[in-house]
């Protein structure tokens, strides 16, 4: 393996924006601009696409790329193109390669999640295979937390952030009268559950959800509304958090509407279509709440903590690829409660998936273990991440 090489670097971002992906990019480029072993910095325009349509922006060395770290989307655009397997598809992966010369690519980081990743393992290989000197490292990045063998993924402690704060907030307001609604809020998470669950943080400040469901579960939809009712007659509010990916006893999503470019589910409505049922089945007043893009796009209580790992991840990954590290995902691990960067193979990532432990779910009740605060607390600034924003600042 050849070290120490001398050349461009080439960045791109993929999958679902976030509102921490930038700030790995900021990590990166300031990293970049103090190596004498990169001479220009180069980010690819809408992911794979710009490389593929010879769309490359030149990054600046400039006191505005700071303000990338409180910038949520993608800021050098993103896209959902999965690459073909090299042996269907050859021509392209030629002109991948043709292009690395073109611009003498030397250092490659492809900023996503487990589809992201196989786009950078298909590409590194085929480099590999034709001798071309290249680094790559995958950064990791989704709100989903569903990336094997990190920790954490950077994207996720911002947005579970944001759903802690919305159920504290949503579960104030309705407490607000005597007679409450069901409130059915509906987080993302298409096979993983972790940020369905992570709702229960708002126990801390005693407004924890009535009941949890995640797609690592069956949901029974006649528990469901029995539970539903139960709760609500007793205590005329009832709040319930719900993942989109909840799935019925014959495997089939409670709601789906299309199929992305990964051949992956399109999700979203569970809210609203459990809401109709319990208004129909128990005629109990209901509000629900599909917290989408906002839980992703979220910059105004993103995680302090998160934005620096990722900052410093990306940093690592670049010191790291330039010692002739290459082929690999940069990934968070901890150890006696102190967090750390390693890396993987990127085969470890691509295309897999990381569940919510069972041990975390309280099946019978229909929610999340306490234990699962002890998890997610660290990395949302601690309990001070909670309404830290309003309450704290307020009224302390």
């Amino acid at each position: 393996m050849n070290t120490k090489l001398k050349g461009n670097l080439l960045y791109g971002q993929s999958g679902g924006p976030t509102s921490i992906i930038n700030s790995s990019a900021y990590g990166l480029f300031k990293e970049a601009f103090k190596s004498k072993y990169v001479d220009k910095v180069y980010a690819m325009h809408y992911g794979i696409k710009g490389l593929l349509n010879d769309d490359l922006i030149e990054i600046i060395n400039s006191k505005n790329l700071k303000k990338l770290v409180n910038t949520p989307g993608a800021a050098f655009g993103s896209n959902r193109y999965k690459l073909k397997e090299i042996n269907e598809d050859l021509a392209t992966f030629q002109f991948i390669l043709e292009q690395f010369k073109k611009y003498n690519i030397r250092y490659f980081f492809y900023n996503g999640g487990n589809d992201s990743m196989d786009t950078i393992n298909k590409i590194s290989k085929f480099l590999i295979e034709n001798n071309y000197q290249c680094n790559c490292i995958g950064i990791n990045k989704t709100i989903d937390n569903d990336l094997m063998e990190s920790e954490f993924s950077l994207g996720f402690a911002s947005s579970a952030k944001f759903i802690i704060n919305s159920v504290v907030e949503i579960a104030l307001d309705d407490l607000s009268y005597e007679t409450g609604r069901v409130n059915i809020i509906e987080t993302m998470g298409r096979e993983s559950g972790f940020l369905a669950a992570s709702s229960i943080c708002a126990k801390v400040k005693n407004l924890s959800p009535d009941l949890i469901y995640v797609p690592e579960v069956t949901f029974d939809l006649e528990d469901f509304i029995k539970k539903v009712k139960d709760i609500y007659t007793k205590k005329k509010h009832c709040l319930v958090v719900v993942s989109e990916g909840i799935k019925s006893k014959d495997n089939d999503f409670i709601q789906n509407n299309n199929i992305d470019a990964f051949n992956h589910p399109q999700l979203g409505g569970v809210a609203i279509s459990l809401a109709n049922i319990i208004k129909e089945k128990l005629n109990f007043p209901t509000r629900y709440f599909e917290l989408s893009l906002l839980q992703r796009a979220n910059s105004i209580i993103s995680s302090r903590f998160e934005q620096k790992m990722a900052i410093n991840l990306s940093s690592f990954a670049l010191k790291s690829a330039i010692k002739g590290i290459t082929n690999k995902v940069a990934v968070i691990k901890k150890k006696d409660d102190k967090f750390y960067f390693d890396f993987v193979n990127i085969d470890q990532i691509a295309n897999k998936v990381k569940y919510l432990p069972l041990e975390y779910i309280d099946t019978k009740k229909s929610t999340i273990k306490p234990e699962y605060i002890n998890y997610i607390l660290p990395l949302i600034d601690s309990k001070d991440g909670i309404l830290d924003v309003y309450l704290n600042k307020y009224f302390n």
